[in-house]
């Protein structure tokens, strides 16, 4: 076999390997690994190719040799232990085994909780039992059966030797009555030693138990050890996911767990996710990202994403997965970009990562396991992303994606390259086979394409899955702001537009005001003393708010309160003191509530929803209610201020929205007029119709915006630039029809790739 490049051999050997014709797929690997004998993915990979595809201990052991002496990691250990004893040599499988013990010890951080290990640990033992025991029915036990016939009797000899210290003695010879040979059982075998790692049963082959069970070729003990070891497997197969009981706050729906058992059996870490919009390709991306850590398979993540989602990845590997990520947005990154790449686990914006500055550093090292999230933005081979994506060296790779198409096929070949290089040939050859002449969007041979892409995609929908959830309405109610707020609002704008405030200031003061002017007041009172009480200054915002008696938007929350008074309401504010007012306004009513926020621990905040569950008709929640708690119970939401991220208003609603409610989902928005808080509004309810779309779905409209900036950042930079409340508005107005324009361009991308796809790559 000659090849041009290392990747023709590459594509070869996948070619190989989707054949069955391993022996070519070994020959491939083991030319290029001469060429890079340092390669661990290269090195991976013939390992895989020689224990799970090809079954051939004997070949897979160098490489694995060589392995750990490149890198120390147990499980690595565990694999040579198997293999040794798969070869019968005991002695030094157990020395494996030990060995992989004392590493596990040290390397405990990466495979949380600690009985996992146990399980791995269990099945190679038990494995080193069984070929032990099967090596000493070989070698030292000889059942013979001697049927000698007379003319009355035939004798049964049973003659045993066991060459151990023990003294056995031998058993007296029988003589039964011939018609009785038929009926007399066989000598019990010995027993057999009880497994206890979860089984995975494997087609009868005939052919492998001919030589045991023709012409008295082997002995009673072996035949019954071999036909149970032809039952199992004892690699550790993937039919129980280790990683269920290590993940917090998340309900495990079939579909989630039925992708990651494929990912792992079929896809062997190279898949594109590309479930609609709402099912979770996070939370299945997640799940893989856990198992994979936890069986060993990788030690290394790097998550590349649009950098407006970087935190919120951030927050859901910590707080469900229990994986802690270092990101581009936190501090370390701007300390040291240098080091920073060099961190097991990383979360990183496409951009930041693309940029020259970082780009070296990025290709440089080797990642057991790349996710790209929002990965339609790789549809293009000539962008930097995409070429990133390429020279980035990974073992695994997982594409998210609920559009993968938006445009033309030609975006599905650029994806699916990077995926698996040589699934589809070249762009020419694609190009001839499977899009139709004359119109790039529609495929020619539909079948084949779909064949193929089976290989490399998993795509669940809504009808598939058979989720049908029920309506949602929402209602927006902008009150006018009294004298007193009027008055505020107007200050602290003029105040504002100071150049000598920091941005971040800014923000935070800007949110306050829309939320309630006591919220706005404890912040101005911790920078009082750096105000200089010129023109405008702090002083004269807060003797304004010691004035402030009830708002308007309190008027506003007491009459949806009354309309409907026993059925159960969430309250969602963003501020503690914006609560201590919605709650000091809700006792002096004699409204019963309970309160839930971040600074509850874990007992309290699970008797808060206990309470409002079983007793209480209102739940007056901060921001960290809208995360990780699920409460079909209600279905009543009332957003007395709205977070500038439309992402952290879905996972409000996503609270009482989501499989389980049975009931129409009905939510209410507050705003006071002329305020920022108001023009966002207008954007997402009367220009999109945010609040009445499919959870998930602001998602990839404002990816469509073609900004990496976050939503909130596109605000700041408004109000900034505008001098005035009329050149607000009109800014507003352009991000407005630009928001609309995103949301038609998203439809389109989703009405083709139902074209394409539709429900043929469902788990």
């Amino acid at each position: 076999m000659i090849f041009e490049t290392p990747q023709d051999t590459y594509n070869a050997y996948q070619r190989f390997l989707k054949k069955g014709q391993f022996k070519k797929a070994y020959r491939c690997l083991e030319k290029m690994l001469h060429e890079f004998p340092d390669d661990e993915e290269l090195l991976d990979n013939i390992v895989d190719l020689c224990l799970v595809f090809w079954e051939n201990p004997r070949m897979a052991r160098p490489w694995l040799q060589k392995l750990i002496t490149m890198r120390t990691f147990w499980i690595d250990y565990t694999s040579l232990s198997q293999v040794e004893a798969s070869l019968e040599n005991i002695t030094k499988a157990k020395e494996y085994l030990k060995t992989a013990r004392k590493l596990q010890k040290k390397q405990s951080r990466i495979m949380p909780p600690k009985e996992n290990p146990k399980k791995v640990f269990a099945g190679i033992e038990d494995f080193i039992k069984f070929k032990e025991w099967n090596l000493l029915a070989k070698q030292d036990i000889k059942i013979k059966t001697d049927v000698m016939t007379t003319d009355t009797e035939v004798r049964f000899k049973k003659e045993r030797k066991i060459n151990i210290s023990e003294k056995v003695k031998k058993p007296p010879t029988k003589v039964v009555p011939a018609d009785a040979v038929k009926a007399m059982p066989l000598p019990e075998p010995e027993p057999i030693p009880a497994y206890t790692i979860p089984l995975k049963i494997s087609p009868f082959n005939e052919e492998k138990f001919r030589p045991f069970i023709e012409g008295g070729k082997s002995t009673l003990n072996e035949c019954r050890l071999l036909t149970d070891y032809m039952q199992m497997t004892v690699r550790s197969g993937f039919d129980d996911l280790l990683c269920i009981d290590a993940m917090t706050g998340i309900e495990k729906y079939w579909y989630q767990v039925e992708t990651v058992k494929k990912v792992l059996k079929q896809f062997h870490g190279r898949v594109l996710l590309c479930d609609e919009v709402g099912l979770g390709k996070t939370i299945e991306a997640g799940m893989l990202i856990k198992e994979y850590l936890m069986r060993g398979m990788i030690k290394n993540v790097l998550i590349l994403t649009p950098a407006p989602l970087v935190s919120q990845w951030k927050e859901e590997m910590l707080s469900k997965f229990h994986i802690e990520f270092l990101t581009t947005d936190d501090v370390e990154f701007q300390a040291d970009s240098d080091s920073f790449w060099k961190n097991r686990f990383i979360i990183a914006s496409i951009n930041t990562a693309k940029s020259s500055k970082n780009k070296p550093s990025v290709i440089e090292r080797f990642y057991d396991l790349v996710v790209v999230d929002e990965a339609h933005h790789l549809r293009n081979r000539r962008t930097l992303s995409w070429k990133l994506v390429n020279q980035i060296k990974k073992k695994f790779i997982f594409l998210l994606s609920a559009t993968p198409v938006q445009n033309n096929l030609i975006e599905l070949f650029n994806l699916i390259t990077l995926l698996k290089p040589g699934q589809f040939k070249t762009e020419k050859l694609f190009k001839q086979e499977y899009v139709k002449r004359g119109n790039q969007k529609v495929p020619a041979n539909k079948e084949k394409l779909r064949e193929l892409l089976r290989d490399v995609m998993i795509r669940n929908t809504r009808s598939a899955i058979d989720l049908k959830l029920p309506k949602r309405f929402a209602t927006t109610i902008r009150v006018e702001p009294t004298d007193i707020e009027r008055k505020v609002y107007g200050i602290i704008s003029g105040y504002l537009r100071r150049d000598d405030l920091k941005k971040p200031v800014i923000n935070l003061l800007l949110k306050e005001a829309g939320s309630s002017p006591f919220a706005l007041k404890k912040s101005l009172m911790k920078i009082m003393p750096s105000d200089k009480g010129g023109q405008g200054g702090l002083k004269d915002i807060i003797d304004a708010l010691n004035d402030t008696g009830d708002i308007s938007k309190g008027k506003a929350l007491l009459e949806i309160l009354m309309k409907n008074p026993r059925e159960k309401k969430i309250i969602f504010t963003q501020y503690i003191k914006t609560m201590d007012y919605i709650t000091d306004l809700l006792a002096r009513e004699e409204i019963p509530y309970v309160t839930f926020s971040g600074s509850m621990n874990v007992k309290q905040k699970d008797a808060a929803i206990a309470r409002f569950r079983d007793d209480m008709p209102v739940l007056v929640s901060t921001e960290s209610g809208g995360e990780g708690r699920n409460m079909q119970f209600c279905n009543t939401i009332i957003n007395f201020d709205l977070p500038w991220n439309p992402m952290k208003i879905e996972q409000r609603i996503g609270r009482l929205h989501r499989i389980g409610q049975t009931r129409d989902v009905f939510i209410f928005n507050l705003s006071v007029k002329d305020t920022l808080e108001n023009y966002i509004i207008d954007i997402l309810d009367s220009k999109i119709n945010m609040f009445e779309m499919v959870i998930g779905e602001i998602e990839p409209i404002l990816g469509h915006l073609g900004e990496e900036r976050d939503f909130e950042d596109i605000i700041m930079e408004l109000w900034l630039k505008s001098k005035d409340e009329d050149a607000l508005k009109q800014g507003f107005d352009r991000l407005g029809n630009e928001m609309v324009n995103a949301k038609a361009e998203y439809i389109k991308s989703k009405a083709l790739d139902e074209e394409i796809f539709g429900e043929d790559y469902e788990t």
